[in-house]
């Protein structure tokens, strides 16, 4: 099924945006085992939102349009659909009723530019925005089908995921001649997108009816497996073939599977061990403790972070011993192992990790230059430390280091196996 991507806003080819509700959708759809199969961006101009409406509409079965649903003068799409439609606009009176409610409860004066949001082409069917003011609304132009939505990313996946995508679906159900798909998408860490591919290539000569795909979105790097048959289960049969074979050789690189969150898996395998891990930062500066707390109920597992940037709270939050410090440097194998016991003991912790390292520009030494990261693990069976060498700049050093200390966790938990 042919399906386009329309999005308005003269922010967006400006440079003052950047568009991430379009990879949002694209992610989404893929997941259904579709495609967009074009997308575009239109500025603030009255004619080229209409022709762009009207020729998506020729060619495509379903569009996605957004932004250009507020309250302001610049915001068109609404009389653009209209006019593309060839009807007019009309006023939604259970839309402006709930506009209204929702600024009386807020405690905010109601401007008449406000009900400017309750205009829709008429005929359209009309949504409700369960976390915003605009709605979406549904326009039939032949034989396609557009879905209006928000700009606003908060209401934009809301509404992609309650409203947009189950339509689709139902969509695609009703298509002709079908091809079905099954999509998988595998990711891994410590493994870089060239030697993924390496390892994958024989089996995507064996797995002729599954296309292998690869994103990198660092520092993951992810397999994308799509299906492809005449049927659902010959599609299923052969995606669970390959995936199979794929965790085959991935091994311990992979760890998880579409909505997993690298985080969330470790935080997984700490709950499911009933352990609990406070963290000594110093490269990262917080980011391991962003990373655990992203996920809902981290507080479960996760007690705390001490980010021990300069020397004197290394050893005043993790125990480090001066005399270490002065013998070995703040970078060395000996102070991430004291930083990683020093903070286990510090927090009562199950586990204690560290990372300390060289993120740059500057120093460094020849030994350790800069991108040397050392990470540490202390728990009940002892402590373990490992050294890697980061390329790149300042951002990409401490974003890998974040990963990679989480990942010797990671490892280690994956060998304990859950606590019964």
């Amino acid at each position: 099924m042919r399906i386009e991507v329309i999005c308005t806003g003269d922010e967006l080819l400006n440079g003052l945006t950047t568009d991430t509700n379009s990879p949002y959708f694209m992610a989404r759809l893929f997941e259904l085992g579709e495609r967009v199969v074009h997308a575009q961006t239109v500025g603030d101009v009255r004619e080229e939102i209409v022709q762009a409406l009207r020729s998506t509409a020729a060619r495509a079965r379903a569009v996605l349009v957004s932004g250009g649903l507020g309250p302001t003068a610049d915001d068109l799409t609404a009389e653009c659909a209209a006019a593309a439609a060839g009807v007019p606009l009309v006023e939604d009176q259970p839309t402006l009723d709930l506009i209204r409610a929702r600024f009386a409860k807020r405690g905010i004066a109601f401007t008449p530019n406000n009900a400017r949001q309750a205009l829709v082409p008429r005929g359209a069917e009309v949504v409700r925005n369960p976390v915003g003011t605009a709605p979406m609304f549904i326009q039939q132009v032949g034989g396609c089908t557009l879905f209006f939505v928000p700009g606003v990313p908060r209401e934009y996946r809301a509404l992609v995921d309650q409203q947009v995508l189950p339509r689709i679906a139902k969509l695609l159900q009703a298509e002709p001649n079908r091809t079905f798909r099954a999509f998988r998408l595998l990711k891994t860490v410590g493994l870089p997108e060239s030697h993924l591919d390496a390892l994958v290539a024989p089996l995507a000569k064996v797995h002729t009816r599954v296309i292998f795909g690869f994103r990198t979105h660092a520092p993951e790097n992810h397999l994308k497996l799509l299906a492809e048959a005449d049927t659902q289960p010959a599609a299923d049969r052969a995606l669970a073939e390959a995936e199979k074979d794929c965790e085959g050789v991935l091994k311990q690189f992979l760890f998880g599977k579409d909505q997993d969150s690298f985080a969330g898996v470790v935080g997984a395998l700490l709950r499911g061990q009933k352990a609990t891990l406070a963290v000594a930062e110093s490269v990262t500066g917080g980011k391991i403790a962003e990373l655990l707390t992203e996920e809902r109920g981290a507080s479960d597992y996760f007690v705390g972070s001490a980010v021990t940037y300069h020397e004197s709270l290394k050893q005043r939050w993790a125990s480090v011993p001066a005399e270490q410090l002065a013998r070995f440097g703040a970078v060395s194998k000996e102070v991430a192992l004291s930083m990683a016991e020093g903070v286990r003991a510090q927090a009562a912790t199950t586990y204690g990790l560290s990372v300390t390292g060289f993120a740059g520009p500057t120093g460094g030494t020849a030994s350790d230059p800069v991108g040397t990261v050392y990470y540490a693990l202390a728990g009940p069976s002892g402590s373990k430390w490992h050294r890697t060498f980061l390329p790149g700049d300042r951002e990409r050093v401490r974003a890998f280091a974040a990963y990679q200390a989480l990942d010797l966790l990671r490892q280690h938990l994956m060998a304990l196996g859950p606590r019964l």
